[in-house]
């Protein structure tokens, strides 16, 4: 009963923020310390002024350094999900984005995530270009938190090209032991205006 409960919180949040008027988001910005106040304005103003994204979700590695072989043949290596988000790319290239997404976790149930991705990208614009970046998220999953959402930062690799980004992040054992976390999951992004 919790896990549904905090799904149905998580989902409400994910439609309110998705349908809410970024004017209405920006008024709060002012109100926030100086520190706060910038990166709430980056996340509203990339929320207003950006392009649409569609997310594509596909695949996780479970390491087999840190789980066994038979708890890896349980997992769900295909992540299947999608997400939508707004992307602006700035004049050096850096790109922030705010985004909702939710695939098929390792065990087959969804995973709830909304947040902001920053990435920063060398070479040339015209060809295939490598990233890094980050990003921070809020995400509910029913084996964590008992399905309360909770915050999450995580690394960003990426590869460019044109108006298509593949990603991978690298999600670390948290916990400690054998068959807990250590998993590097793939996703992508196609700038759609």
């Amino acid at each position: 009963m919790r896990v549904q409960r905090a799904t149905a919180i998580v989902a409400t949040a994910m439609t309110l923020w998705l349908g809410a008027a970024a004017p209405a988001t920006a008024a709060e910005c002012a109100d926030l310390w100086q520190w706060l106040n910038s990166a709430c304005r980056r996340v509203v103003d990339t929320y207003k002024d950006g392009n649409n994204v569609l997310l594509v979700s596909g695949y996780s590695w479970h390491t087999p350094w840190t789980w066994t072989a038979e708890k890896r043949a349980e997992e769900n290596e295909y992540a299947w999900g999608a997400g939508w988000g707004r992307l602006v790319e700035r004049e050096n290239g850096d790109t922030d984005t705010v985004y909702a997404l939710v695939f098929s976790d390792s065990h087959r149930k969804p995973e709830y995530n909304v947040g902001y991705a920053w990435s920063t990208y060398w070479g040339s614009r015209s060809g295939v270009q490598p990233g890094l970046g980050y990003t921070a998220m809020i995400m509910a999953r029913s084996d964590i938190a008992n399905g309360w959402p909770f915050p999450v930062a995580l690394p960003l690799f990426s590869l460019r090209y044109d108006r298509v980004t593949a990603f991978t992040t690298y999600i670390p054992n948290f916990g400690g032991g054998v068959n807990n976390g250590s998993v590097f999951y793939v996703f992508g992004s196609i700038v759609l205006d």
